[in-house]
């Protein structure tokens, strides 16, 4: 989980209907499934987190993305 915690939703654009494009669990995840390399994934995803970027651009789309927060038991 990113910082052990959240989940990443990547969400399409408001005017698609803001559908979850995909669901992933860490950073790995989130590079491979943008097509990205580790590093990339990583400053974007702390950029987001951070608020320093509202959005991302995915195939050409711009799109949103959400931490969602996990309960560990």
């Amino acid at each position: 989980m990113y910082k052990n915690k959240y989940l990443i939703g990547i969400y399409a654009p408001v005017e698609e209907g803001e559908t979850l494009l995909g669901l992933c669990d860490n950073i790995t995840e989130f590079a491979e499934f943008m097509e990205i390399t580790y590093n990339n994934a990583k400053k974007i995803l702390f950029q987001l987190f951070n608020k320093q970027t509202n959005f991302i651009r995915f195939f050409g789309k711009i799109c949103s993305v959400e931490f969602i927060e996990m309960e560990v038991e």
